[in-house]
């Protein structure tokens, strides 16, 4: 019996503009990933061997940003060649007992979105800064939406380096969103005084490596 596939649904409300299309996120692996090998110089298997890392790259979708936009550090502003506004400014206060790292500036921005997002009936959706995107000059909320019920456009604030000054391009991503199923569930803790050990638990760090890849991995489709 074929698996059915649910559906994510993006409803454009800026057709009157060409702006970039939402897109699965392993369509668009960041460059440093491409390039890093998969064994270091010193024999050491790097993270682009890690699929819960690779995983957490290509989960979902991602929203690339509709056009250029430009931040002006002498004066604190944004600039963009677009005749729409696809960025604007939260108030200071509204955050202003979340903690800001060190590295980026405690004003919030905010991505504006021009994608209505659908999903099946029961399944949310998970709205982050793109997964380890460390190398953005920018940094996205991350927040929950129940996409199969609310019926408005979802926007994303973020907050910018301290250091950042030129051009963010067009179809950078901004957002990765990950559709998941609402359950509900109990925690249970097991402490029966003695350490869990997995009985195959050296097999992991022996040849044939992949062992996680091999024995327990499920491919995850985003399309």
């Amino acid at each position: 019996m074929a698996i059915r596939n649910n559906k994510i649904t993006f409803h454009s409300v800026a057709t009157n503009f060409d702006i970039p299309r939402p897109y699965p996120a392993s369509r668009a692996m960041p460059e440093w990933f491409r390039k890093m090998p998969g064994v270091s110089d010193d024999h050491v298997m790097t993270v682009k061997k890690c699929v819960p890392f690779l995983d957490s790259l290509t989960a979902g979708y991602q929203i690339p940003l509709a056009a250029d936009l430009t931040w002006d550090g002498e004066n604190k502003e944004f600039h963009s060649n677009t005749p729409t506004h696809i960025n604007s400014d939260h108030v200071p206060s509204q955050t202003m007992n979340l903690p800001v790292p060190s590295e980026y500036d405690s004003q919030p921005h905010k991505w504006i979105n021009f994608w209505h997002i659908k999903t099946p009936k029961g399944y949310s959706t998970l709205f982050t800064h793109p997964i380890n995107r460390s190398d953005l000059p920018f940094l996205s909320f991350t927040g929950i939406v129940d996409t199969d019920k609310h019926p408005l456009i979802i926007n994303f604030p973020f907050w910018l380096r301290k250091d950042f000054e030129g051009t963010i391009k067009a179809g950078t991503p901004i957002i990765q969103l990950i559709p998941f199923k609402r359950d509900n569930w109990d925690m249970k803790i097991l402490d029966s005084g003695q350490s869990y050990s997995y009985p195959y638990e050296h097999k992991v760090e022996e040849p044939p490596f992949g062992f996680y890849k091999r024995n327990f991995w499920s491919k995850k489709r985003f399309s």
